[in-house]
């Protein structure tokens, strides 16, 4: 164990110290889709500028203007390219259409013209009539869809990030949004659903409204969201399942640095996903082996099901969905899985500026999330994968059962996925999409 952690702080110095020195040259080489949608800015109350897709399935067709919005957030590392999978423009399409389609998809000429749209869930909703929205949180995205702003934690994601793309959809449409969060995008919702928001700007902390509770659970104001749809959301990761993480790895953590992916993610070769799918079933083939602790320590080597997504998705996210991460994040992550609560970032606030280890669970005066959530009352689905992966599905159970119930919500553990796949994988046009599309129903348009 503490020679795994050990490897795990060598491997963090690594792609930091990687980063600090070539983070400028690496941007300027990202591959980057060409964009199908409109690219909207926007800017936070914070500074940080982001893009925001009005998605269409391919260039000259049509918007779904006028009909319910939905707005789609990605999990950490990614970026929205997670809910856009389709075939790079000048490149082969590899995947073979199933024999039999799905309802939904029957008919479809542009996924009879790019298969991979199959697996897309932007297009799923976009196909069954909705107002499509992808947003890219600050430090994710590439080319035109790229987001900008200071590296921060999640609870700037949360309270601002969100805030600004909930209100511009809202104003362009004139409706309220469903929300669709994947992982990170979907605690992020838990924050914003809280009220949360910073209580000063020079000094960053958080604290919960309730007039914004109100507003944006069961109002009609420009931050109102219509309804949620979680796609496997933590509060707390399973990774560390309450372990001490080495100070070491906390040090690390303190510099405002992103954690960038691209510069590898940009030499992956085409056909990669083939043995990256091997790879993965040798991955998993080997998991009774291991024992509890080990098993919950590697768990995010699980979060792709290799027997449930296409190669070709899988070469797909690798070499335009992985951006990466911002340390401050890391640590917040780490410290609400090694604690078993998810709060604001320790180091908010004064005097947290001055703390380079988080306090012990329950002091240090910080807002919790975990404590808070009968303050989450809008109509949800819980969309959740069946591996102990990064993410917990019993914990992710706790957060269900602990918000407010609405008549509408409803919890679904999808068999024989992970935390990735559950949104792109081979059985998420049959089950996932489904699923969700029936709710959307039951939830009606504004």
């Amino acid at each position: 164990m503490k020679r795994l952690l050990r490897a795990l702080v060598v491997l963090f110095a690594g792609v930091a110290c990687a980063t600090l020195a070539a983070v400028r040259r690496r941007r300027a080489r990202i591959p980057a889709l060409t964009p199908s949608g409109d690219i909207y800015r926007l800017t936070t109350e914070d500074g940080a500028n982001l893009a925001l897709k009005h998605y269409r399935p391919e260039p000259g067709a049509g918007f779904n203007t006028g009909k319910q919005p939905a707005l789609m957030m990605p999990g950490s590392v990614t970026n929205f390219n997670t809910f856009d999978i389709r075939t790079p423009e000048g490149m082969e399409c590899r995947v073979r259409l199933p024999a039999e389609l799905p309802d939904w998809a029957e008919g479809d000429e542009c996924i009879e013209r790019d298969p991979m749209k199959l697996y897309s869930m932007a297009h799923y909703l976009y196909n069954v009539g909705y107002d499509v929205w992808l947003v890219n949180y600050r430090g994710q995205g590439r080319g035109e869809e790229a987001s900008y702003g200071p590296n921060k934690d999640i609870d700037h994601y949360g309270v601002y990030d969100v805030k600004a793309s909930v209100e511009k959809v809202r104003e362009l449409t004139g409706k309220r949004p469903v929300y669709v969060g994947h992982s990170m995008g979907g605690a992020m919702l838990y924050m914003y659903l809280q009220g949360a928001r910073g209580a000063s700007r020079w000094n960053f902390k958080v604290e919960s409204d309730p007039a914004l509770v109100s507003e944006r659970n069961a109002g009609t104001g420009p931050g109102a969201v219509k309804g949620f749809v979680n796609l496997d959301g933590p509060l707390v990761p399973s990774v560390l399942g309450e372990k001490a993480v080495p100070r070491l790895l906390w040090l690390l953590c303190l510099a405002p640095t992103y954690l960038d992916v691209r510069g590898i993610s940009q030499k992956l070769p085409e056909g990669c996903g083939g043995p990256a799918n091997k790879m993965l079933e040798s991955l998993w083939a080997a998991r009774d082996l291991l024992s509890e602790d080990l098993e919950r320590m590697v768990a995010a080597m699980y979060s792709v099901n290799p027997g449930n997504i296409d190669a070709n998705v899988i070469e797909y996210m690798g070499r335009y969905a992985f951006d990466g991460m911002a340390a401050h994040t890391v640590a917040q992550f780490m410290s609400a899985s090694s604690s078993g609560r998810m709060t604001e970032y320790y180091r908010n606030g004064f005097p947290g500026r001055l703390r380079v280890f988080p306090p012990p669970a329950g002091s240090g005066g910080l807002y919790c999330y975990s404590d808070n959530m009968s303050k989450v009352s809008l109509p949800s689905i819980f969309i959740v994968d069946a591996t102990l992966d990064v993410t917990d599905p019993d914990l992710i159970r706790d957060c269900y059962d602990a918000k407010t119930r609405n008549p509408l919500d409803e919890f679904h553990l999808m068999p024989g996925t992970a935390h990735l796949d559950v949104v792109n994988g081979l059985r998420a046009p049959y089950e996932t999409f489904p699923t969700i599309g029936a709710w959307l129903e039951r939830l009606g348009s504004d």
